[in-house]
């Protein structure tokens, strides 16, 4: 299969990719190496993009953050630009999922622009990152400027066991490809994030999919952030941790459901 998908400038740097058939779903992806889509889509940019496009029976709009993004950004600013971008481009809410850094994204998003979100669903993504979560990801990026790998460090945040082997040979592979300048930006804006005490605001159907062993975002905070959100529903995935928990067929499953049906399958939490 190839992959020659085409992508669009946005405002402020964010780019765009869309794929897929259906009503319109905007995905906002996690940490990474980062591109601008509008000069070119990664092979596993449009892997992904098509495989949740297939997964959600949606036309998705997958969105990616500035490559150069600049130091001291904040959540809200990055918010306030995907706002941009969606009230230009759709003209009202549409429906959003965010994975990881994605989700962090979304939920400012749907607390600050409440006016452009309908349904929502945040994977492997909470109100604000663990303590160790906060800790690692600062050290990761503090290793990257200094020119250091953190292939170890960074598969354990995601995987465990065999799973983590192989991330952090990807890891290792990935050395000789720094990471965008906006990606540490990101990291940075992410160090002092918590929304916990805002998310009585959200008045978006809201769904949270992670894993019980997930050191990024824990159950406890995943039960916190749904329970703070009025109507709130909760998956959580026992033994999953941050990367098994995004490639469980039950998580594509309960994301369908809960977008795509007039009753979602998964209850609010209690």
């Amino acid at each position: 299969m190839g992959f020659d998908m085409r992508g669009e400038r946005l405002n402020h740097g964010l780019s765009v990719i869309t794929t897929g058939t259906g009503p319109d779903l905007v995905f906002l992806p996690g940490l990474g190496q980062r591109a601008d889509l509008s000069v070119r889509v990664p092979a596993a940019v449009a892997r992904s993009a098509r495989a949740v496009a297939l997964g959600s029976h949606r036309t998705v709009h997958l969105i990616h953050r500035p490559v150069d993004m600049a130091a001291g950004t904040t959540m809200t600013q990055l918010a306030a630009w995907h706002a941009a971008a969606l009230r230009e481009r759709f003209g009202g809410p549409v429906d959003i999922s965010g994975a990881s850094g994605g989700g962090a994204t979304a939920l400012q998003l749907a607390l600050d622009h409440p006016d452009l979100v309908g349904r929502l669903v945040i994977s492997i993504a909470g109100s604000r990152v663990s303590d160790r979560g906060r800790h690692d990801l600062l050290r990761i990026a503090e290793r990257e400027r200094q020119g250091k790998t953190a292939a170890w460090l960074g598969s354990g945040l995601v995987a465990r066991g065999p799973a983590r082997l192989l991330a952090a040979a990807v890891y290792a592979l990935q050395r000789g490809q720094p990471r965008a300048p906006g990606e540490l930006a990101f990291i940075d804006a992410m160090k002092d994030w918590d929304v916990t005490a805002r998310l009585g605001e959200i008045r978006a159907p809201t769904l949270i999919i992670c894993g019980t062993r997930d050191p990024i975002i824990p159950a406890s905070i995943a039960q916190e952030t749904a329970r703070g959100i009025p109507g709130g529903n909760l998956l959580l995935l026992p033994g999953r941790g941050h990367l098994t928990t995004l490639f469980d067929p039950r998580a594509t499953k309960a994301s369908s459901a809960f977008l795509n049906e007039d009753h979602p399958s998964v209850p609010p939490v209690r």
